[in-house]
């Protein structure tokens, strides 16, 4: 159909070289030459339909799009054969691109190797942040990576820190990353602990984002918190220290209203669970623990133990409170003392944890279930070697139980 059309057009259709590329690679294959007798063009393979169709519609229509498409079909060579892109990234990236010689973007790339940076990091590297490909190596990035290894990153730790935040290397030096990782600094004493953070947060160094964080930790010191602890939770968590002014100290009166000390690190645990959702998820998860009879009291006592009991999907306290109430036979209340669970995971941890324990007391090799504390927190290899191995001679199939390979009820019948 198309070399049908293609004659009556007085054009051609054949494969071309691209980027010096023969036509018999992957990526070169994917590309055509269109001749006419009013130009040469360069097209995807992909697109020779929508072309074709607006040639025959109008023939200056298709010479401005084709036109166009050369110049992006250039640009998605260029990112497939040069960065290590797949078809579908390089089409998406070369939307923000334009450019005509490989001439800068060349020279970006010799420099990101020289400073450590493997074809898989800038595989990485571009989809991310194409426009670091237009940016002026010498001027823009080579400052940028020459702070960064001066605080202590360098080859594979260095490519490995950009690519995870690729933005930093767009950002103004002085004006922004110097200022902004001194600030941080300052309140968590050392560098690599500024270093840890970043990834965490990726704008973190942007000076609107290090200006609330000031702000917020200022709060913080008033209330006595201490220092150790901010650093800690600043290093680990610090998104949820960039919020606005207001809702932060907001969070902090909800938390000292509940009881929380703000001497122990419990009152941070509780900052970081508030600030992890709004008033309607807070309502929500609530509903949901109230279906299993707790009160208001039984909900915040939960939290003042582990905060992380709010930070649960409403699906999954469903379904942990169903298996260990409804299954398991634990009371709904005894969970509100060991809020820890509702964390942990329901299908690696709980069910098979539950399952063996329901085998050893059905064959009296143990008295009772376990209890909700033990079964949260005791350790993988600890439970493994008291409850399993223990008793693999009695139950030689319960290592198999304990590993979802086998059906616990296929035990409990025997």
């Amino acid at each position: 159909m198309f070399r049908s059309f293609l004659c009556k057009s007085g054009g051609t259709l054949k494969s071309q070289l691209i980027n010096g590329e023969s036509s018999s690679s992957t990526a070169a294959a994917r590309y055509f030459l269109f001749s006419s007798q009013h130009q040469e063009v360069v097209i995807l393979k992909s697109r020779v339909t929508s072309i074709l169709y607006s040639f025959s519609t109008s023939t200056a229509t298709a010479g401005n799009l084709t036109s166009s498409d050369s110049d992006s079909s250039f640009v998605v060579s260029y990112l497939i054969n040069s960065c290590g892109l797949s078809e579908s990234e390089a089409i998406t990236a070369s939307k923000k691109l334009n450019f005509k010689t490989t001439s800068n973007p060349d020279s970006v790339l010799i420099l990101l190797k020289t400073y450590g940076f493997t074809e898989s990091h800038i595989s990485k590297l571009i989809p991310k942040h194409p426009l670091i490909l237009l940016a002026n190596p010498h001027k823009t990035l080579k400052p940028k990576l020459d702070f960064f290894r001066s605080k202590g990153l360098y080859e594979i730790e260095l490519a490995n820190f950009i690519s995870t935040v690729p933005g930093l290397l767009m950002q103004s030096l002085n004006k922004e990353i110097i200022p902004s990782f001194d600030k941080l600094r300052s309140l968590v004493q050392y560098d690599e602990s500024v270093i840890k953070m970043i990834p965490r947060s990726s704008w973190i160094l942007r000076e609107s984002r290090v200006q609330k964080v000031m702000v917020n930790i200022e709060l913080l010191r008033n209330q006595g918190v201490p220092q150790t602890n901010i650093s800690n939770y600043l290093i680990n968590q610090p998104r949820k220290f960039t919020g606005d002014a207001n809702s932060f100290r907001e969070i902090v009166d909800k938390v000292k209203d509940m009881g929380f000390n703000h001497l122990q690190t419990a009152f941070l645990r509780g900052i970081i669970g508030l600030a992890s959702m709004n008033e309607a998820n807070w309502k929500n998860k609530m509903d949901v623990y109230k279906r299993w009879g707790w009160s208001e009291n039984h909900i915040q006592t939960a939290f003042r133990k582990y905060p992380g009991c709010m930070s649960a999907s409403e699906k999954k306290i469903m379904a942990i409170m169903n298996f260990l109430v409804n299954e398991m036979g634990y009371e709904s209340l005894s969970i509100a003392e060991y809020p820890t669970v509702i964390n942990c995971s329901l299908k690696t941890r709980i069910i098979p944890r539950c399952y063996v324990m329901r085998i050893l007391v059905s064959r009296g090799l143990i008295k009772e279930k376990i209890p909700i504390s033990t079964m949260s927190t005791m350790l993988d290899e600890s439970f493994l070697k008291k409850f399993v191995i223990k008793y693999e001679q009695e139950v030689p199939e319960l290592m198999k139980v304990y590993r979802g390979q086998l059906n616990y009820q296929e035990l409990l019948q025997n």
